[in-house]
């Protein structure tokens, strides 16, 4: 027998067979075997699975009054064990661990920042790693549970990006250690923490309420733009990051011609793409783009959702 501590299904998603070691797809449902995964390995392998401790043994013949037995007392130091915790104490119902893998990823194209601003629209981001063992293959650590639900409902719906179809799984890891980083195609860091990014948009409850939670459409809801934006200025940005054009765009409010919203502190509205993947590609390389202010110094942040219409 193989001395090689046993992989264990993760708990939810499909990844690509490719990423395995020869399990074919009926079997790899949500498998996750990185070589990096022993640096992070909890030292009980039951807690590992992400069930939290052993339970307590059941008691027989209902409840018992008066003090715990000798038996039982000694078999934890002298004292009984504590409840068990709640399941899914803090996290959602789908996840029991605030760090997903993306596989699918282009090598060429993707670098963390561009995965923040897809999981951004679903909570807060904490950190993002690439692994350097599965190209294609990235770890994100989200700010709870329930921001991995919302993340694996919305991602998890035949998504395509940049060709390549994007799975979204749970790791059983409970937080990303930056290890060794390494240089990514595109000259940027593999590793990037976001836990104090101005950019995140789940800081408060307040902030939290206007998000708009939305599976991936062709429509585009953008807002802090400059109330000067155009539909020329959104052309011009498209082609400089060499993604498709919007068909149409329609702003919510201020006049819409050559000179934009006006008397506005900021213009907003909705992007319309012939293909969802057209919009998917859009936001990734587009959410959060420094737009200058024709009328002052200051940059306008770029901010893109998928759209409720």
């Amino acid at each position: 027998p193989s001395n090689k501590r046993t992989r264990l299904p993760a708990l939810l998603g499909d990844a690509p067979s490719n990423f395995g070691h020869g399990y074919p797809p009926s079997t790899y449902h949500g498998y996750y075997d990185d070589e990096d995964d022993d640096d992070y390995a909890p030292p009980h392998h039951y807690e590992g699975r992400g069930m939290g401790p052993p339970p307590p043994p059941p008691s027989v013949g209902g409840p018992r009054r008066g003090p715990p037995s000798r038996r039982y007392s000694a078999q934890y130091g002298g004292a009984a064990p504590p409840p068990p915790p709640p399941p899914h104490a803090d996290y959602g119902p789908l996840a029991d661990s605030p760090v997903l893998i993306v596989y699918g990823l282009d090598t060429k194209r993707m670098n963390p920042d561009k995965v923040f601003n897809i999981f951004c629209l679903y909570g807060n981001v904490h950190k993002v790693k690439f692994l350097k063992s599965k190209p294609g293959a990235a770890m994100v650590e989200m700010s709870d549970g329930f921001a991995v639900d919302r993340a694996l409902t919305c991602l998890n719906t035949e998504n395509f990006l940049f060709g390549q179809h994007i799975n979204v799984c749970v790791s059983k890891q409970k937080v990303i250690v930056p290890g060794q980083s390494f240089e990514l195609e595109d000259g940027s860091c593999s590793f990037k923490d976001y836990s104090t990014n101005r950019n995140n948009r789940f800081t408060n409850l307040k902030q939290a309420a206007k998000n708009r939670i939305q599976k991936p459409n062709n429509m585009l809801h953008f807002f802090s733009a400059p109330p000067s934006v155009t539909e020329e200025i959104f052309q011009q940005i498209s082609d400089k990051a060499n993604v498709k054009r919007p068909k149409s765009i329609i702003f919510f409010s201020g006049k819409t011609g050559s000179k934009g919203n006006q008397g506005e502190k900021s213009s907003s509205g909705l992007l319309e793409y012939e293909l969802k993947s057209d919009a998917f590609e859009a936001l990734v390389l587009l959410n959060h783009y420094r737009l200058k202010n024709p009328d002052g110094p200051d940059l306008f942040t770029l901010k893109l959702c998928f759209s409720t219409a």
